[in-house]
């Protein structure tokens, strides 16, 4: 397998860990994945700093009743301990009348490996 599949395979795994973590509702379990210094930058142009912050911020998404979280990888790739991944996100949320409505967007996240071989979020941002 070649570093670039491995990676995909890596960030897949990561994607997917994310996902479960937000669809079960537990703030404290998403923020556990990002690098203890990571940022998130939002679409509403807020930067979201550290473990608390993005806790706190995801807290709040999961409190509006943002639910089905998806992302689908388009590429990863990585350079030694730094990696990159595009793809495409999708969730859905209470609308106007409380009827859910979809939203989607394109996603980019940098993970950085970390020394017990895990790959987290260090910066996180999409549209």
């Amino acid at each position: 397998m070649s570093l670039s599949e491995n990676i995909r395979d890596e960030i897949q795994r990561a994607n997917e860990g994310w996902n479960s973590a937000f669809n079960s509702g537990d703030a404290d379990a998403v923020a556990a994945l990002y690098a203890t210094d990571a940022i998130v930058l939002p679409s509403t142009h807020a930067i979201v700093r550290g473990m608390r912050e993005i806790r706190d911020f995801w807290r709040g998404l999961i409190s509006a009743g943002v639910q089905d979280h998806r992302i689908e990888m388009i590429d990863a790739h990585s350079i030694g301990d730094i990696s990159y991944a595009i793809g495409k996100w999708s969730a859905s949320a209470p609308g106007e009348g409380g009827d859910a409505q979809s939203y989607e967007g394109t996603i980019v996240m940098i993970f950085r490996r970390h020394d017990d071989g895990s790959w987290r979020p260090c910066l996180h941002t999409w549209n």
